[in-house]
């Protein structure tokens, strides 16, 4: 399962997933939201906070979503999770290879704020327009 959080607001999308993702996440939810965020931002930022995770098998949707044109509009994507996630990934290096000019971090559950954080680093805010 795959939802939107709250925190997320602008070019910053935060999605929490439990590690089990399926094609219909990708297509119904994750794509749709970075797709709406683009029409208004030159570049998207993603947080991806796996919470309750035992495995994942990537599948065909992850290849989708590496393979997504408008992934050139992504600069950063943090991954947030707990130590078993952290030892998951040291197992399959390979699993965000292919995210050309993408910079991705890991940052463990007690930092969820810190990720957030450096999301959002640099990125302008301007006020809404007079009417």
């Amino acid at each position: 399962m795959l939802d939107r959080m709250k925190e997320s607001s602008g070019s910053v999308l935060g999605f929490r997933f439990d590690g089990k993702l399926s094609e219909s996440d990708y297509a119904t939810v994750l794509i749709p939201e970075l797709e709406r965020a683009i029409e208004e931002h030159q570049n998207v930022r993603i947080l991806l906070k796996i919470e309750g995770f035992r495995s994942w098998r990537p599948g065909e949707g992850w290849d989708a979503f590496k393979q997504w044109p408008g992934m050139e509009q992504v600069d950063r994507i943090a991954v947030v999770g707990g130590e078993r996630w952290r030892e998951w990934m040291n197992h399959l290096p390979g699993l965000f290879v292919g995210f050309d000019g993408v910079d991705v971090r890991y940052f463990p559950e007690t930092r969820l704020r810190d990720a957030w954080g450096w999301l959002r680093e640099g990125l302008v805010v301007t006020a809404p327009r007079a009417a």
